[in-house]
Formats: C-alpha cells, sequence, structure tokens
C-alpha cells in the first residue's frame, strides 16, 4: 500500500488558515535584525559567512543591472547578493530570497553568457567534467541543462567528456576572438594544458552550441611540475621531480587569463593546491599561439596574493562602472585549509595605477566584514546572559586562523582557535537589536581549544548564569560566574572535564528537565552524531551528572552518503502544551526533528522531519530556538561551517494540505499522485507560476514556468523513482510557495 504525503513548507506562509490543519511551526528569513560589531552596523549580519568561495556576475532580480552570485564550496551554498548603486551607502545586499531558482553547484562554477543572448549561464562540476546550464531568460531565473551528463570535446576521433577535475578550476573565454567560449584545463594528470576550442561559430556561424574540439595539449607552451607549481618554460616534454616523502600531491590549479603587461595579450595567473600564493606568467606569444615565456616576480605587486589555501584568483567587475576588480579566496575543498573569516581579498581595478601589475589590495575580508562571520563554524546558543531581560546571543565555533605551514613531510597543517562571541541584545522585548560586546567570551582562545560549543544554566544555585562549554575532545569544561545576578558575567578560570561527562568527540551539551523532575538534565550531540543522556541526579545548586545512554532516543543524524561522521547538535524546546521537542544539527546540514521525547531506555524518538523545513543552510550545522520578538513564534537561528548564521522568524504556522483557501488564485492541483514519471500541474486563474521540482536531498531535477488553467506536462526523467518534492512559486503579488510531494514509480 502506498501513502501519498501532502504537505506545506512553512518557508514561506500565510495567514487566516484556522480551518485547516496545520503545521506546527511556520519561518521566514529575517535579514533585517541589526547587528553592531566595533559601533558599525554591518550589512548583511545574518548572511551565513563565508569560506572558499567563487563569484559570479547575474542579474538576480531582472532589474537589468548585473548582481552578484557567491558559491561556497563548504556546504555547496548558494548566496544571490542584489547591487543597489543608490541610497545611502551603494553595494550588495543579500537576497536569500531568489536561492531557490539556481541550479545546483558543486565544487566549482563560473558564469558566462555562451550563446549570447544576454542572459548569463552556469557552467559547473559534474562527475567527469563539466556542466552547463542555459539560462531561459525569465523574470525569475530558470535554466535548462544545455548537456547531459556533461560537455563534451572531439579528442582524437572521438567526442568524449571534456575532463575537468573537482580541484581544478578552468578558464572559459573566447580565446580565438570568434565570439564563442573556448576552454582551457590541465591535462588529467595534471603538467600541460589542453586548448579545447568551441567550433559553435565555425559550423554553424553562431554560438548557440557547445560542440568542443580539442586543439592542443600544451597551450602556452610550458609544464607544471606534478609535484609543486614550479613552471618549466618552452617545453611541451613531461618531466619529473624528485617525489617529496609523506603525502603525495595532487593535480589542483586555478586559471585566470589576464593582461597583466598591458601589451594586449592574456597572461596567465595560476593558483596551486597545498600553495598560498599564485605564480604569474606573461605571455610572449601571439593572440592565437600563445607562449609563457616569464615568471613575474610576487603577484601582485604591492600586495602579494598569500591565502591559504590554494587560492583562486577571479577578474570581475564588481560594480558595473567598467573598472575591473580582482577577487581572491581559497579553492581548497578541505574544511580545515581556509582563512575563515578573512577568507575574501578585494583588489582594485589594476588599469588605475601607473604599474599595470601593481593591484592594491582593498580589503582581506570583502562581504565577511558585513557579517556575523566567525571563521570555520558557528554554534549559535539564545539566553539571557546580562539578566535585563532580553534574549542575547552566543556564539561558538570550530576555530579563528591562527597560521599555516607545510611542515617537513611537504603536508600543508593549519591552526585554528575556538572562540566565543558574545551579542548583547540592546533592542526591546519586541524588537530585538544585537551588538557585538566581547570577541573572547569566557577567554576560550587561552585554552587552545577547537569546537567550542556553550551551554548556560545556573549551576551552583547563586541566581546568575554559569557555563559548561564543550569542545573537539568530546569533555566539558566548567565556567563558574562569580558576577552576581542582573551583571555581565564573569568568571572564574574555567576547568576542564566537568564530572566525567563527555563523549568521543565534538561535545556539544544542552540542558533541559527530561524527566520533569524540575532538575536540569544533560544532553550531549557529538562527532558521531548520536546523542549522549546524562540524568541529573543531584538537587538545585549541585547538580550530579550520571550516564543513562550514549544512544539516546536511538537519534543518529549521520548520513553515511556524506561521511561516516555527523556532528550532531542537540536543540530540546518545548511546544506550548509542554511537550518536549528535538531539533538537531548534523554535518550533512540537514536539520532532524523528533517528537515523543522521553527517558525511557531503548525507547527510540519520532523522527518526524529528516529535512526539517527544507531548510538547508550549509555543512555541520548548529540550530538555536528562541521567541525573539515577542509574538508567542519562536525565531530559528542556524548556525553553518562557514562561520555565520541564518535567522528564521517564526510566523503563523502554514496549511499542512496544498489546496490554499486564501484566493482562487491560491489554488493548484497536482496530479496524478503517484504518479509514473509525467504529472500535471493546473493552477486556478491565469497568473504565472514558476515550478521548480527537487529530489529529496534538494537537488533540482526540473525548473519550468506553468501557466493559470492549462493542463502543463512535467515529465521526470528515467531512471529517477520514489519522492520528489514539486514546488510553486506564484511569480508577483501575492507571493504564494507551496510545495507537494508526489511518488514516482515506474
Amino acid at each position: 500500500m502506498i501513502r501519498i504525503l501532502v504537505f506545506f513548507c512553512g518557508l514561506f506562509t500565510l495567514s487566516g488558515l484556522s480551518a485547516q490543519e496545520m503545521n506546527d511551526f511556520g519561518f521566514t528569513t529575517w535579514t533585517d535584525i541589526p547587528v553592531k560589531s566595533d559601533g558599525l552596523l554591518l550589512r548583511d549580519p545574518w548572511a551565513g559567512g563565508l569560506n572558499n568561495v567563487q563569484f559570479g556576475k547575474f542579474d538576480v532580480n531582472s532589474d537589468g543591472i548585473p548582481d552578484l552570485i557567491i558559491f561556497d564550496r563548504h556546504g555547496d551554498r548558494i548566496l544571490p547578493f542584489v547591487y543597489n548603486s543608490s541610497g545611502f551607502s551603494p553595494g550588495f545586499d543579500y537576497a536569500p530570497e531568489f536561492r531557490r531558482y539556481f541550479p545546483p553547484l558543486s565544487q566549482w562554477f563560473q558564469t558566462a553568457d555562451y550563446n549570447n543572448d544576454g542572459f548569463m549561464d552556469f557552467f559547473t562540476y559534474t562527475p567527469g567534467g563539466i556542466m552547463v546550464y542555459r539560462n531561459r531568460g525569465t523574470a525569475l531565473p530558470s535554466f535548462d541543462k544545455a548537456v547531459d551528463p556533461y560537455l563534451t570535446s572531439l579528442q582524437g576521433d572521438i567526442f568524449t567528456n571534456l575532463l575537468v577535475t573537482y580541484v581544478d578550476y578552468p578558464a572559459i573565454e573566447d580565446l580565438d576572438g570568434d565570439g564563442d567560449l573556448d576552454i582551457l584545463t590541465f591535462w588529467g594528470l595534471g603538467s600541460f594544458v589542453e586548448n579545447h576550442r568551441n567550433m559553435s561559430q565555425e559550423l554553424y556561424g553562431n554560438s548557440d552550441s557547445l560542440v568542443y574540439h580539442k586543439v592542443s595539449n600544451c597551450w602556452g607552451r610550458f609544464a607544471e611540475s606534478n609535484e609543486s607549481n614550479v613552471i618549466v618554460f618552452d617545453t611541451c616534454v613531461d618531466f619529473t621531480f624528485r617525489k617529496l616523502s609523506g603525502e603525495p600531491k595532487h593535480t589542483g590549479s586555478t586559471f585566470l587569463l589576464k593582461d597583466l603587461t598591458g601589451d594586449g595579450l592574456s597572461d596567465l595567473v595560476l593558483g596551486d593546491v597545498g600553495f598560498s600564493d599564485v605564480v604569474a606568467l606573461r605571455n610572449g606569444g601571439t593572440e592565437m599561439d600563445a607562449a609563457m615565456v616569464e615568471q613575474l616576480p610576487a603577484w601582485p605587486a604591492a600586495d602579494p596574493v598569500d591565502l591559504w589555501s590554494f587560492p583562486l584568483v577571479q577578474k570581475i567587475d564588481l560594480y558595473n562602472d567598467g573598472t575591473e576588480q580582482l577577487l581572491v579566496s581559497p579553492f581548497d575543498p578541505s574544511l580545515v585549509k581556509s582563512q575563515g573569516s578573512e577568507s575574501v581579498w578585494l583588489y582594485s581595478d589594476c588599469k588605475n595605477v601607473t604599474n599595470l601589475n601593481d593591484c592594491g589590495l582593498l580589503t582581506r575580508s570583502f562581504l565577511q566584514d558585513g557579517m556575523i562571520d566567525m571563521g570555520l563554524g558557528a554554534y549559535p546558543v539564545f539566553g539571557d546572559v546580562n539578566g535585563d531581560g532580553l534574549t542575547d546571543l552566543l556564539v561558538g565555533n570550530y576555530g579563528l586562523y591562527d597560521t599555516c605551514i607545510v611542515n617537513e613531510y611537504g603536508q600543508l597543517k593549519c591552526d585554528y582557535t575556538g572562540r566565543l562571541h558574545l551579542y548583547l541584545n540592546d533592542g526591546t522585548p519586541e524588537s530585538p537589536s544585537f551588538f557585538l560586546a566581547d570577541d573572547d567570551f569566557g577567554r576560550f582562545s587561552q585554552q587552545g581549544l577547537l569546537g567550542v560549543y556553550p551551554a548556560l544554566d545556573d549551576l551552583d544555585g547563586d541566581g546568575d548564569l554559569d557555563m559548561l562549554t564543550g569542545n573537539s575532545l568530546g569533555d566539558l569544561w566548567l565556567s563558574v560566574n562569580e558576577a552576581g545576578p542582573g551583571s555581565l558575567p564573569a568568571f572564574a578560570d574555567p576547568v576542564r572535564n566537568y564530572q566525567d561527562v563527555g563523549v568521543e568527540g565534538y561535545s556539544t551539551p544542552a540542558f533541559t528537565d527530561i524527566d520533569n523532575d524540575g532538575l536540569k538534565d544533560l544532553v550531549l550531540g557529538s562527532l558521531s552524531g548520536k546523542l549522549s543522556y546524562f540524568h541529573n541526579d543531584g538537587i538545585p545548586g549541585n547538580p550530579v551528572y550520571n550516564r543513562v545512554s550514549d544512544f539516546f532516543g536511538e537519534v543518529n543524524v549521520t548520513d553515511q552518503s556524506v561521511s561516516y561522521t555527523g556532528y550532531s547538535v542537540p536543540c530540546l524546546f518545548r511546544m506550548t502544551g509542554g511537550d518536549l521537542r528535538l531539533l538537531a544539527g548534523s554535518e550533512s546540514g540537514w536539520l532532524r526533528f523528533y517528537s515523543g521525547i522521553t527517558n525511557i531506555p531503548g525507547k527510540p524518538f519520532n523522527e518526524d522531519e529528516d529535512r526539517f523545513m527544507y531548510i538547508f543552510e550549509g555543512v555541520r550545522t548548529a540550530p538555536a530556538w528562541a521567541d525573539l520578538n515577542n509574538d508567542g513564534y519562536p525565531e530559528l537561528a542556524v548556525g553553518n561551517y562557514s562561520g555565520g548564521i541564518t535567522l528564521f522568524r517564526g510566523t503563523v504556522p502554514g496549511p499542512a494540505e496544498i489546496d490554499s483557501p486564501q484566493s482562487e488564485q491560491g489554488k493548484i492541483r497536482i496530479f496524478p499522485n503517484p504518479s509514473s514519471g509525467v504529472i500535471k500541474v493546473v493552477p486556478e486563474g491565469r497568473e504565472e507560476w514558476q515550478l521548480n521540482v527537487y529530489s529529496v536531498s534538494g537537488t533540482l531535477l526540473k525548473s519550468n514556468p506553468v501557466y493559470g488553467s492549462i493542463d502543463n506536462m512535467i515529465a521526470i526523467e528515467e531512471p529517477y523513482t520514489g519522492v520528489i518534492i514539486v514546488e510553486a512559486r506564484k511569480s508577483d503579488h501575492p507571493w504564494i510557495v507551496i510545495r507537494e510531494k508526489v511518488i514516482i514509480i515506474r
């Protein structure tokens, strides 16, 4: 028997629906809660942080002005920023409402208008090479696959995949000046650069096609060592260097083509895995026959790139004024090889200075300095820290960047220091506002810990909040507050290994009264993805925690398709009627929601949602829960590994069925369900809707506009079977978003 599931996702909700069955929660992104740091208002405090990112120009809101798309490898996060050129402070503003409209990206991406239709298309990694998404040019962004399963190139006598590995960033540009886009990438085993020429103009007289021929195995007539970034000129013969002991080197290079010397020829800037600098090569050939002949000194000369690890340099006209800036960020996929909160370097336009090679460094934290950005990881916790009746925000992290070195074995090792940041609320009960009051709360930077995660409670019964802090070692550190009630905490030196309570690694403590005996118990998340439960057998002011279970509620948030670790982060709260609920963060990034919380040993909790509200904010997520504006609906903060926080405002819960009675224009029918692979989508009225079809893992399968009062046929290609999420968004006011699960059976 097949059970058909229908649901409404509460990220965007409708009000006035009390006659229907309701979801428990409703949430919408909340970006306008002010946050100050050093007395300055942050522009986009809730954008979620940036680590190892790439940039592309794209008109996000269809106003004719190119905006900015950012892709963070740490969590495959897509962040649209809209450019506002007018007003008191022109610049970029985070626009999360557009995220859903973009295709799935993996490892790397570039925007480029390959077919010269005036709309930027997307190039991105796919296993085996390159995926291309064609921009359909609709008011809300929508895309079709231009190739499937990947881009091919004529190599010898056959068309085969145009290989770009996940650790290489190709150059996608018009190299021969014919109006279509060619591709440079390193040979699969490194050393030499392949030139794949687009033959669309030659074959068809236009740029509509992506027909590639490999025309050179040694573009630029140079070779790069397989084991370092050493360059050998005037050679197309392989060479080897003495193999370093220890960790083997591997392919991994980034390309930037740019005229560095003012001679009209495209020179080359290479970034390489395991290095913090870039190699700038002068082109001494011709426009049609490049030849790298010289390595320029440290580049740019005034402020050379020195960014761990594996820098990617991109040229981009940020401000749509015809000048070209440079953006540099790490390309390393490793989660522990990033400079965290200072990992996006912005250089001025090289053409604006006398020395064309002398670009000026403007900032090491482009856009990051306008966000809450804790470096690597952000673990938010809410609580009234100073006793003024307002809910404050305490944030832990994996660590802030300290140093990176290459050890004697040729291995890159980066060191980080965990810290707690305290943001005090200086707003009102109905209108919160935060400011950074302490960037080393509890002085944990002196302990050399990683993965610091705080929990607050009055442990000694003196009326103020003490603190337990989890960390990568798995134990807990006790910080006793000696300030007294109603004051900012003054902690004694932290004492480690509190009551021998701990887990195997990355302890994330949460206080809650599991068994309703009036005493706060402890629940710890861990590296394993499971939860450990410690019952409080003490008395008020003198807790005694005893281990009950290391598989509490049989919760395990580990997604083995992602990794063998889970990094569980528990957030426990009570519903209006007093029932306890659990929301758990995970390494995969999905939040899991549980009911039926009980202290009965061996009894599993009810996993109500393994992808809570389909909220995804990156990897290693950490949820926190509080009513910040005193409206009776809880707010949700989600920290992620990019060091930032996304805030969601609680709203009236949405309906639990797809057919909204708010207006005739709000109705839509999706059938049949189950389906053999073809579904009909019929909106009532005459409005246009944007339809997106997702797999349960969040991969975009289809994106099409659909129109009212006609049968819109949507085909889900084989071999996909199982549950899909059909999302319909009304394209104009009043904004309506509805989602339905449909089962595909073939």
